[in-house]
């Protein structure tokens, strides 16, 4: 898919993780849980909305280009922003592990 394929701009939905600091998952409709597989909900762990805003391909992110995370949000439904220094917890390793295939 090419970005000349995404639309022109999309809302996005931003939940971070009471679990894993720094963790967000983004959703193109509020509270739709739907596409995100459970197996990874279990491993974000618990989830507050944090913010809403409209994205689009000329919108600066801090950490991934804007397009790609339309293209998430257009072909799985949600999109996940890891921490920037990879996953630390008290089960160090094991997100990161668990992650695999996602």
């Amino acid at each position: 898919m090419t970005e000349l394929s995404l639309p022109a701009s999309m809302p996005c939905y931003v939940y971070r993780s009471k679990k894993n600091r720094e963790m967000y998952l983004y959703l193109p409709e509020k509270d739709q849980l739907d596409h995100v597989p459970e197996s990874l909900i279990k491993l974000i762990g618990e989830i507050e909305f944090s913010f809403e805003f409209t994205l689009d391909t000329k919108r600066k992110l801090l950490r991934y280009e804007s397009s790609e995370v339309m293209r998430n949000l257009q072909d799985n439904g949600f999109f996940l922003q890891m921490p920037p220094n990879g996953y630390k917890s008290d089960n160090d390793g094991e997100l990161n592990a668990n992650l695999q295939g996602f």
